[in-house]
């Protein structure tokens, strides 16, 4: 994989996004029509039971390694990545998380909640329509988006930022929100759009945390709806790639 950088014009709309978004919520137009071009350019409403994603993952701090990607629901979920210097796990499974072997904080474990929410888009998304909040279109340059923000409990939120011609979503944000008020921001930009199974999905992923481009992600293979183990959600497991 090469070391391709993100395009810069993302980077400063993604930190321009942040604060941006829902400034214009007040008058935003009904939801409706918007989450019915999401539903129609990625091939069904209805959720996937499982989602399992295989690739490789290029980390600006540990290199490339192989990528597995394993979704049984909003709180059981897998990230297994093989680099040279080893191999990271990082694992849900309901109130508790793990890296690798060693039981997490509540801070990671609500990270995780948002990378799940991040492979579960957009069926997620159109399940949650009633709880949506509308956030309107924003122009930053070129670009035009509609922000949708979907609260994922009491300090978690995902807010999708979406092509209102084609229905696509070209970014998400995940933020996390400590007790004292302060925020963490985990942003992603969609690329290379490809088709599993029906569905709509996109093969190259540019991840940010705290406005830092930290690498990306290249999506090789995509299966809905394949049994998944119980047992691929216990940190004792290795080698499952």
């Amino acid at each position: 994989m090469s070391r391709r950088p993100a395009p810069a014009s993302w980077l400063r709309l993604l930190l321009a996004a942040a604060v941006l978004a829902f400034a214009g919520a007040a008058g935003a137009e009904d939801l409706g029509p918007l989450l019915e071009r999401i539903e129609r350019a990625y091939g069904t409403v209805t959720p996937p039971n499982t989602i399992l994603q295989r690739g490789r993952t290029l980390s600006h701090s540990r290199g490339e390694g192989a990528l597995l990607r394993a979704y049984r629901g909003a709180e059981r979920f897998r990230i297994e990545i093989h680099y040279r210097s080893g191999v990271e796990t990082r694992i849900i499974d309901g109130p508790t998380a793990w890296q690798s072997s060693k039981p997490m904080s509540e801070t990671f474990r609500g990270a995780l909640i948002l990378q799940a929410a991040r492979v579960a888009l957009p069926w997620n998304l159109l399940a949650a329509r009633e709880q949506l909040r509308d956030g309107g279109e924003q122009r930053l340059g070129d670009v035009r988006l509609h922000f949708v923000e979907m609260p994922l409990g009491d300090k978690l939120r995902m807010i999708a930022e979406v092509d209102p011609e084609s229905g696509r979503i070209l970014r998400s944000r995940g933020i996390l929100t400590h007790p004292g008020g302060s925020e963490m921001v985990f942003g992603t930009v969609y690329e290379d759009f490809r088709t599993a199974n029906g569905r709509l999905y996109a093969a190259v992923e540019h991840h940010y945390a705290m406005g830092r481009y930290i690498g990306r992600s290249v999506i090789e293979s995509v299966e809905y709806d394949a049994p998944i183990a119980d047992s691929l959600f216990r940190p004792d497991i290795p080698g499952l790639i």
